[in-house]
């Protein structure tokens, strides 16, 4: 009986409305300022001109702001359960893309958030993380260059929306794949195998180079004298220009997660790990402390990334936001957290906004701008995020898929999610 309860609570249903949001303060992102008191009107699940359709509901916009859905670019939602679906949206997050996870539930996940049976954001995913080697249950070990090509047409054919790759696939099976993706329209993600340079799999085509810390493996190391840290700020003053110029000439994006290396050093709210699966927080809890050693060589190496992806940012590399969720990075919450780490980074709050919207929307080919014709997922703010950054925690409602979600139900979305972790 419990199980059927949680199941049923769960199941929220997310069916499109007509809706217009009155006097609303909207954040012109192409711009970069407000756009005060216009009127939103949502039919169908898209931003249309003109006005309200007869019956509409009416959502009081004065003193908010309005935003694009916020998309978290790096998550693995097989990894964190089910439990994150209804916590993500809580928090804005209309839109994920999942880096390596099991594809048949993802695709069982997808079909029923987008036929409105279920809570959750849109949903791209790459299916299994392609490796050298495999770690976990989710990375596939690819073989030579041939049977490298192979895996990558047997994914077109199960219908992913890009390939990832990661850090132990052999040089010329990572070239391989990269070219045959070409042929196959697919875009290859990931993080840079070893053997590969950065300026390497620029040029090559890699569409998002996945974590800062990525850019400082593999060659990179091999090279390094005494602390990383030391060695990325000597990089930052000899090397960083050319390698940001390459990416900015091949429209390579970036995804720092700086989250994934602050949370080493910083815990985060001890009250969000009610929303993490109870099975992962086990697997945390039973993890070997980094030594002080190891902790002032983090340090050490997380101030230099800051550094970096704002270098990144001054150059005009697209930025994007992930938060690379697991264990004691919460689903939602931690997106929020990459917003103040790139603002604390040097990033204003209008980039770090532009990076987890428009920017992210627009790799996976996505328009998320608020005009007539774009897509009703919006997040509809108490304060305004151009001001301070974490006015984007201040959320009033969100609309997702053309459904509004008013705070009372977003609150029931987190217990949702809540319940469903203390059981996985």
């Amino acid at each position: 009986m419990l199980r059927l309860f949680l199941f049923a609570f769960l199941a929220l249903p997310l069916s499109a409305q007509s809706i217009v949001i009155r006097n609303v303060n909207v954040v012109d992102l192409k711009g970069g300022v407000l756009l005060r008191e216009r009127n939103v009107v949502i039919r169908d699940g898209v931003i249309v001109e003109g006005a309200p359709p007869e019956g509409a509901t009416v959502v009081d916009g004065r003193g908010k702001y309005l935003i694009p859905g916020l998309w978290d670019m790096h998550v693995h939602l097989s990894w964190t359960t089910a439990s994150a679906l209804p916590v993500l949206l809580a928090n804005g997050v209309t839109g994920v893309r999942d880096l390596g996870s099991s594809l048949p539930e993802l695709d069982a996940w997808r079909t029923r958030i987008e036929d409105g049976s279920l809570a959750g954001p849109r949903i791209v995913r790459v299916g299994p993380i392609l490796n050298g080697q495999s770690f976990n249950k989710y990375q596939l070990v690819t073989g030579n260059p041939d049977q490298t090509r192979g895996v990558a047409r047997a994914l077109k054919f199960a219908g992913v929306d890009a390939l990832k790759t990661h850090r132990r696939m052999e040089r010329e099976s990572y070239f391989a794949l990269v070219d045959e993706a070409k042929k196959l329209g697919l875009r290859v993600v990931g993080h840079i195998p070893m053997t590969v340079t950065p300026a390497e799999a620029s040029e090559a085509g890699q569409q998002t180079i996945e974590h800062v810390a990525t850019l400082f493996e593999g060659t990179f190391q091999q090279l390094v004298v005494g602390s990383l840290g030391d060695a990325i700020r000597a990089w930052r003053e000899k090397g960083a220009a050319e390698l940001f110029a390459t990416f900015v000439k091949n429209g390579t994006v970036f995804d720092p997660t700086l989250i994934a290396y602050h949370r080493v050093l910083h815990a985060g709210d001890p009250a969000q790990l009610r929303y993490v699966a109870a099975s992962l927080r086990k697997e945390f809890a039973e993890r070997k402390p980094l030594t002080p050693e190891q902790l002032a060589e983090w340090k050490n190496a997380y101030d230099e990334y800051g550094a970096v992806v704002k270098m990144a940012a001054d150059a005009g590399v697209t930025i994007v936001t992930g938060s690379d969720i697991a264990a004691e990075r919460v689903p939602g919450f931690t997106l929020h957290d990459e917003l103040e780490l790139l603002v604390a980074a040097g990033l204003t709050p209008l980039q770090a906004v532009r990076a987890a919207t428009v920017n992210s929307a627009a790799v996976v080919n996505v328009s998320a701008a608020i005009e007539p014709g774009a897509r009703a997922d919006l997040v509809l703010l108490d304060a305004d995020p151009l001001a301070d950054i974490r006015n984007t925690r201040k959320i009033h409602a969100v609309i997702a898929r053309g459904k509004l979600l008013r705070r009372a139900e977003l609150d029931r979305l987190l217990a949702q999610g809540e319940a469903l972790a203390a059981r996985n």
